[in-house]
């Protein structure tokens, strides 16, 4: 079959090439060239006619010319492309605010307060929490400082340190886990024995760990919430001999007059803190 085809092919060309000739020899231009001898002239090299056996040469290819795309449509594509990434670029600087509730036990893990305030000072609190955080961001991780007082009946908390942080964006979200740690202290103390609130003093470190979700309602502006958790070590220093013998003289005739003593010596507890707050942002 494929000689024959082949057989076939060889007689088309061969009785193509005859009528070249004979049509030189009358003077007539030859197959594909120009009446005038010029440049032969362009011909359609696909000819359905030029069959042998059945077989034809392909069509010529052609390739598709890409569609336009109108400004109109490539506006809408960068549109698309802000609202899937939120529009958010890359951040350098946060700072942001905090206000809520905490609760704090200074003896947590150490439930002797007799040996840590002798019972002038309340060892657990409940009340508002304000803070403030700051310092720069690279791509997922943050590093910066945050402080934060807690305001209670007996006490105010302070507390001020580093920060640490891992941030996953997510569009407009960023779910994120921060670690803490700094130095802590009580201070404006409040006493029915004004001598005691005048002389215990506390104060140590805390370690803090806190998570969160921020949304960010424009490239530069987010709101969320955080939860966190705190674990202080704290130590009041003990109280001089005039010192314990003005509380004494302040609580006479009162049970806590035979406590004064106890305070003499160095005390320390190991407490913590849980605060839930509300956060508000600045991202350049």
């Amino acid at each position: 079959m494929i000689a024959r085809r082949a057989l076939c092919l060889l007689t088309v060309l061969a009785s193509a090439a005859a009528a070249s000739t004979a049509a030189a020899q009358q003077g007539q231009p030859a197959l594909g060239a120009s009446p005038g001898g010029g440049a032969p002239a362009q011909t359609n090299p696909y000819d359905p006619s030029m069959q042998a056996g059945g077989l034809a040469p392909p069509p010529p290819m052609t390739t598709p010319e890409p569609e336009p795309v109108s400004p109109d449509d490539t506006e809408r594509r960068l549109d698309d492309a802000k609202k899937e990434d939120s529009g958010r670029g890359l951040e350098l600087i946060w700072l942001n605010v905090e206000g809520g509730y905490e609760n704090v036990g200074l003896q947590t893990f150490n439930i002797d307060e007799e040996e840590f305030t002798a019972g002038f000072i309340s060892s657990s609190a409940n009340g508002g929490v304000l803070g403030a955080g700051a310092g720069v961001r690279l791509l997922y991780f943050t590093l910066g400082a945050r402080g934060r007082v807690g305001f209670f009946d007996d006490w105010q908390l302070f507390s001020l340190g580093g920060e640490v942080g891992l941030h996953l964006p997510l569009g407009r979200l960023d779910p994120h886990v921060d670690l803490g740690f700094g130095y802590a202290g009580l201070g404006s103390f409040k006493s029915a024995v004004s001598g005691a609130a005048d002389a215990i003093a506390i104060r140590g470190f805390y370690g803090r760990i806190s998570g969160g979700l921020d949304l960010y309602l424009s490239p530069v502006f987010s709101i969320g919430a955080n939860a966190s958790w705190e674990l202080l070590a704290l130590t009041r220093p003990g109280l001089s001999s005039a010192q314990i013998d003005r509380i004494k003289g302040e609580a006479a005739a009162t049970p806590q007059q035979a406590k004064a003593d106890l305070l003499a010596a160095e005390g320390s507890s190991v407490g913590s803190a849980l605060a839930l707050t509300a956060v508000a942002g600045l991202h350049f």
